[in-house]
């Protein structure tokens, strides 16, 4: 017969639930993201190539070198004329000394009356008045006779040098994920190496000894874990590398031979899945006690995911999350995302709540509590709208309900938090 307190079911251990010791006071879900926040701090910087950019955080402001056009550039296919007396005629005929294209480094100078055929994008000669577009004018025996009308406009289709940008103007904030436009910038501006905060290394443990990998057999009782590629995918979104995903069954050595393991691999965050709760089987918070883990929060005043955990393991920021991949998805983006970006230096990690206006009618639970709901976004016309998403959706908004009213109509307004445009915010 097993001791009183443990039990046996399938060669799973049980052991009693977690001891009062380790409760701790449910927080709001304000209070949970500002918990998280004070306790992460941006990863070590690193130098990597231009090419590898996109996405990344970098460390200090990234600035001009030189001024935007570096020289000053014709707009437009045309001549370029030097100055010239007042016409007294029609007409003006202007003689054509040369020829200058897009990339010419000729270094070409013109007096009063002068002209020379120029591209767009070509370098403008010193004494320079303006540029006249081709369209306006004609040529005749190697001379181009421009109207009085054109050489009176107020265009001078001249870009003038620095016009764009000015040296020493930041093109790429510090705490400001690099989009395709900075790295055009910054490759204009002579940058092939960038300074950005590393990015985070994530382990991911699914528990429950009914999992089975993907490709795995599945016999009776048992069930393919699919919260391992839900959270890959997740972290990726977030800017985050996924270095190790494993599941491991109910049983506190398991469980702590997996952390263990996991810890050896130097991650910055530890996400779980499962094991959350007061279920007899459910382990997670035994193990994070004996591991010696400094635990911030272990409840939430949130639907779903009432039983949720953050702290640090070993100095490793560790997010206890539940089994249902609906609740470890908007778990995720409302708090694992956002320490994520914290990890990689982002300026404003915490995406701010919006208001939309429901397109059906939602049901939201009489409680206390916050209810998570995942959403769908749309546009009508000018107005921000969302809907509750299907099972073959893909959410994009986190719908945040409160109160005690059970039910919303359509045309309600709710508040919601977006999730992937953030990256591009």
């Amino acid at each position: 017969m097993p001791r009183r307190g443990t039990f046996f079911s399938n060669q799973v251990k049980f052991n009693p639930p977690a001891s009062p010791a380790l409760l701790r006071p449910s927080l709001s879900l304000a209070e949970a993201r500002k918990t998280i926040l004070a306790r992460l701090t941006p990863l070590s910087p690193e130098t990597i190539s231009l090419e590898q950019g996109l996405g990344r955080v970098p460390v200090n402001s990234l600035t001009s070198t030189r001024p935007k056009p570096s020289f000053d550039q014709s707009t437009r296919d045309g001549y370029a004329i030097a100055q010239f007396p007042q016409a007294k005629s029609a007409e003006t005929s202007f003689p054509l000394i040369a020829e200058i294209a897009a990339g010419s480094t000729d270094s070409i100078s013109l007096t009063k009356g002068q002209a020379v055929r120029i591209m767009t994008g070509a370098r403008i000669p010193t004494g320079t008045d303006r540029v006249v577009p081709f369209e306006t004018c004609r040529e005749e025996a190697n001379h181009v006779i421009i109207s009085a009308r054109s050489l009176q406009s107020p265009y001078t289709f001249i870009r003038r040098r620095g016009r764009d940008l000015k040296t020493g103007r930041v093109i790429a904030g510090s705490g400001k994920i690099l989009q395709p436009d900075h790295l055009l910038m910054l490759a204009e501006n002579g940058y092939t190496t960038i300074p950005v905060h590393r990015k985070p290394r994530i382990a991911i443990l699914c528990t429950g000894s009914e999992l089975v990998t993907p490709g795995q057999t599945l016999k009776r009782g048992q069930k393919i874990s699919g919260n391992g590629m839900l959270l890959q995918g997740l972290v990726q979104e977030a800017g985050g590398e996924c270095i190790q995903v494993t599941t491991v069954s109910d049983s506190i050595e398991a469980i702590t031979r997996q952390l263990d393991r996991l810890l050896s691999l130097a991650p910055d965050l530890i996400v779980t899945t499962g094991g959350m709760g007061p279920g007899k089987f459910d382990l997670l918070e035994q193990v994070f006690a004996r591991l010696h883990g400094e635990l911030f929060y272990n409840s939430l005043k949130v639907r779903p995911g009432k039983s949720t955990m953050f702290g640090l393991l070993a100095g490793v920021a560790f997010f206890g999350l539940p089994g249902p991949p609906p609740a470890v998805r908007l778990l995720f983006h409302e708090l694992v995302t956002m320490a994520l970006y914290r990890l990689q230096g982002m300026r404003q990690p915490a995406p701010p709540l919006h208001r939309a206006r429901l397109l059906e009618p939602v049901t939201g639970g009489r409680s206390r509590h916050v209810n998570l709901k995942g959403g769908v976004v749309v546009f009508d016309e000018t107005t921000l709208c969302v809907r509750l998403a299907g099972r073959r959706d893909s959410v994009n908004a986190v719908l945040h309900l409160r109160g005690r009213k059970g039910s919303l109509a359509a045309g309600e307004t709710v508040n919601i938090r977006l999730v992937a445009p953030h990256r591009g915010c």
